[in-house]
């Protein structure tokens, strides 16, 4: 039996069905959606463009980042209508700085004209009607025709600039006038023959110089207050960029990336100086100096800021007088150790009254500390070989095996130490010179301190013949120590014989003394014990030797270091003995 086969009409109404539904779909959502997009996140902070930084870093605390943003660019579009009507008005005061320019020009033109004029009626009066002179006043009056076609050029250029300038419509046509008036004047200076013409012909000139001096003067007050105007509206700029900067700082702190924005606000904050115009840059000078977004915050600026480097500076040294009296009454810490931590915390109080001094003049520290953190990773790096002798150093501090001044043997150098730091020690030599030491070999080397303690040893090495006798020699040595004044009784002074050597008996003898008093006692003690042994017959043995001399074919001489005698052979071969 053979199947069925379904109608194709019954896909089609399917298809037609379900497109149906999906168009129904499609038709009750996107209204629903275009309403959302439609819902904008108004800005709130812009309402009140004066409102004070404190107040508004409240307003913007609860906000989240999407709104931030919308804040954000809320007072930029504020920033920019505010630069916007600050470039405006420079482009004014530019034209009128022109204008000035220009009308000054036809001024000098004019004048130069009528000295032209006043030297041919000066010719005119002096000559005869057909002479040299007359000849050489029609010269005069073709100058003066020239100067004033100049004049004519320069009061023209000034009429197109005022119009550019966008001044009154009576001011420019007074300019077209007094144009106008120049031309008469330059087509009708030919015609010229009397005296009273010419004098007519100076005054009109004069009169004519004088609007153009008006018009300047007019172009130039406008200037001054457009100057004073855009003095105004930097302030307000300023004022809208540091709440702009608040926005920003609320923005980042809440992840967003203010970049764009911050670059903005720093190409636009900048201010062009025409230093030509003195007028006007005194005008700008004095104008920030009284403004209160500019000379009057500043100076408060400064003012806090002097006053807390000073403040810093004060407490700072309070603080390293205490740290220093509690160390020394504290003890135990080394002189090098007690300076090192005086000086850090003077360093430090002072460091950070800068940073916060710092912040009243309104910079930015996130960006200084970054720098800070990561310049201290690369040196960590770049120098961890001082970083070793640093802490050498510290530890040395701590330990305190040496202090300033003591007498040490360091590293093969015997001297006194001259300073200690933490990269290094200096010792002071025998002979004045200066050997500076690592610290990493100090701390690494065996350190001899002669003067660590209050007392010290005096300690002599005394040879003495095999002939003398000792107990005598020991009792004499005991008498120079005793009798000397800066030997201390307790410990008292001994002296014993240590052993035999090959030709001299080897003695000790010692006292103590005080610290101060070592090289003293050593370099006294040594003359004394000289001149008691010459006085009681004391030898002091020097190096002997015995030659022997036997008799044979070939003389041999053989030197005997333990002998004290030289055997000498005689004529008849007996042996005697000879002190050598």
């Amino acid at each position: 039996m053979k199947k069925r086969k379904k109608p194709i009409f019954s896909h089609q109404w399917q298809a037609f069905c379900l497109t149906i539904i999906a168009c129904t779909l499609t038709l009750w959502v996107s209204p629903v959606s275009s309403q959302e997009t439609e819902t904008e996140i108004a800005a709130i902070t812009t309402e009140e463009p004066e409102i004070p930084v404190d107040e508004l870093k409240l307003l913007l605390k609860p906000l989240t980042q999407e709104e931030l943003k919308v804040e954000a660019k809320a007072w930029q579009n504020l920033l920019k209508a505010k630069v916007q009507e600050i470039s405006d008005a420079e482009i004014a005061i530019k034209r009128k700085n022109r204008e000035t320019r220009k009308s000054e020009e036809a001024v000098d033109a004019i004048e130069k004209a009528q000295k032209s004029l006043e030297e041919a009626e000066e010719r005119k009066k002096s000559a005869s009607p057909i002479s040299p002179e007359a000849e050489e006043a029609e010269n005069n009056l073709e100058a003066a025709q020239k100067e004033l076609a100049k004049a004519q050029e320069a009061v023209e250029e000034a009429v197109e600039v005022k119009k550019q300038s966008e001044g009154t419509e009576e001011a420019t046509q007074n300019l077209e006038v007094v144009a106008e008036a120049i031309q008469d004047e330059v087509s009708n200076t030919d015609n010229i023959d009397s005296q009273q013409e010419l004098a007519e012909k100076e005054k009109q000139l004069e009169a004519l110089s004088q609007q153009l001096e008006d018009s300047s003067e007019e172009a130039s007050e406008v200037k001054t207050q457009l100057v004073v105007g855009v003095t105004e509206l930097q302030q307000e700029q300023t004022a809208l960029a540091d709440r702009f900067d608040t926005v920003l700082d609320e923005f980042e702190s809440k992840g967003g990336k203010a970049e764009s924005f911050r670059q903005y606000i720093e190409s636009v904050s900048g201010v062009e100086i025409d230093v030509s115009d003195t007028e006007g840059l005194w005008l700008r000078i004095a104008g920030w100096l009284k403004s209160e977004e500019g000379g009057l915050r500043w100076g408060q600026n400064i003012g806090i800021f002097s006053a807390i480097v000073v403040t810093s500076v004060i407490v700072a040294a309070i603080l390293g007088f205490l740290t220093n009296r509690s160390l020394r009454i504290v003890g135990g810490v080394s002189d090098p150790l007690r300076q090192l931590l005086v000086r850090t915390v003077w360093q430090t109080t002072v460091g950070v009254g800068v940073l916060l001094a710092l912040t009243a003049l309104e910079i930015n520290l996130g960006p200084i500390l970054a720098l800070v953190g990561g310049t201290s990773f690369i040196l960590a790096f770049a120098l961890q070989t001082n970083i070793g002798n640093l802490a050498s150093g510290l530890m040395i501090m701590i330990y305190n095996p040496f202090n300033v001044g003591d007498e040490v043997e360091l590293s093969g150098t015997w001297g006194y130490i001259d300073s200690i730091s933490l990269a290094n020690t200096k010792v002071k030599g025998w002979t004045g010179q200066i050997v500076t030491i690592p610290n990493n070999l100090v701390l690494n080397s065996v350190v001899i301190n002669h003067t660590a303690r209050d007392t010290r040893r005096v300690s002599l090495q005394i040879r003495v013949s095999y002939s003398e006798n000792l107990s005598k020699v020991e009792q004499l040595l005991l008498d120079v120590f005793k009798s000397h004044p800066l030997v201390l009784d307790q410990p008292g002074p001994s002296a014993f014989a240590w052993k035999f050597e090959e030709y001299f008996v080897d003695m000790y003898v010692g006292g103590w003394t005080k610290t101060s008093d070592y090289w003293r006692v050593y370099n006294e003690t040594l003359h004394q014990i000289q001149e008691r042994f010459v006085q009681a017959g004391i030898e002091i043995p020097i190096p002997q030797q015995d030659i022997h001399f036997q008799e044979s074919t070939s003389l041999s001489l053989k030197p005997q270091k333990n002998s004290s005698s030289v055997v000498q052979l005689s004529s008849n071969g007996e042996q005697s003995d000879a002190k050598s």
